[in-house]
């Protein structure tokens, strides 16, 4: 797809955006500490991973993790696609409504435990 730009929107580092700098720029980042995960960037994709993951303590970081990506993903295509801006407000009410929906098709433990994260944010 052929686009004006290929900066990151996410941004204003005026830089051409890869996978790591999408989901782990100054915007995205304020998106993970607001879910209280925290990144180890210096290390590789896998062991940055697990390393959310323990630091993380609950069975729900999947679906968390899922969940915000798709968030952050999605707010990204407004802003070249639909000619949305930049807000947090946008992205928050983007995940907590796609993490109820997750709720719905999810086995009532894990449905339970995500609907009390939720509660705590």
């Amino acid at each position: 797809m052929h686009l004006d730009s290929y900066s990151s929107v996410l941004c204003i580092e005026n830089v051409d955006e890869d996978i790591m700098h999408h989901f782990f720029t100054p915007f995205s980042s304020a998106c993970w500490t607001y879910l209280d995960i925290h990144w180890n960037t210096s290390v590789d994709f896998q062991t940055m991973m697990l390393e959310a993951r323990v630091n993380f303590g609950s069975v729900i970081f999947r679906e968390v993790i899922i969940m915000a990506m798709w968030s952050i993903w999605t707010h990204r295509n407004s802003i070249i696609f639909d000619g949305g801006s930049l807000s947090f407000a946008w992205w928050r009410r983007s995940f907590v409504e796609g993490m109820m929906t997750v709720t719905l098709r999810i086995n009532s433990h894990i449905k339970d435990k995500i609907v009390v994260w939720l509660s705590s944010l």
